[in-house]
């Protein structure tokens, strides 16, 4: 039986039996303006990440990230290219274990848009972050992919 090391929300290794873990691909936007970025906090750690869900089993992860930001933010973004991929092996609270195939997908302003983040029933609310302010040890996860959309806007 071999066994996979997955990872709380503290960064704590667990290790899990292979057959003991869930798969699901997950989608994240990273949405990047005026040197700014679109982020939430996880409130138990209160580290950074970049919005987006884990995807249902007939979800395709364009649609539903912009239904997602669609709620956050109140408009539907223009789904960019594809950032960034990572694999995340973790244990939720319920004790479970995943091993997600994160996709993060650059998202852009419809031009006639404005952006007026909405009350939603998430925990963390997204916030506006300045770039310069980011560093590795501030997130959660995602990180990588930020730097990716940095990169494709030259920033």
């Amino acid at each position: 039986m071999a066994t996979i090391v997955c990872y709380d929300i503290y960064g704590n290794a667990v290790p899990v039996a292979s057959e003991a873990i869930t798969f699901r691909p997950a989608v994240y936007g990273i949405f990047i303006e005026n040197s700014q970025i679109l982020l939430q906090k996880q409130p138990q750690t209160g580290l950074w990440y970049p919005p987006g869900k884990i995807l249902a089993a007939n979800d395709t992860p364009t649609q539903v990230v912009r239904h997602y930001f669609r709620q956050l933010t109140g408009l539907t973004p223009i789904i960019g290219s594809l950032l960034y991929v990572e694999d995340q092996f973790f244990i939720d609270e319920e004790r479970r274990a995943w091993k997600l195939s994160a996709l993060y997908y650059g998202l852009e302003r419809p031009l006639t848009a404005a952006t007026a983040l909405t009350e939603s029933e998430e925990a963390s609310h997204p916030q506006w972050v300045p770039l310069a302010e980011l560093q590795r040890e501030l997130f959660q996860f995602g990180y990588e992919a930020v730097q990716a959309g940095k990169l494709q806007q030259k920033l």
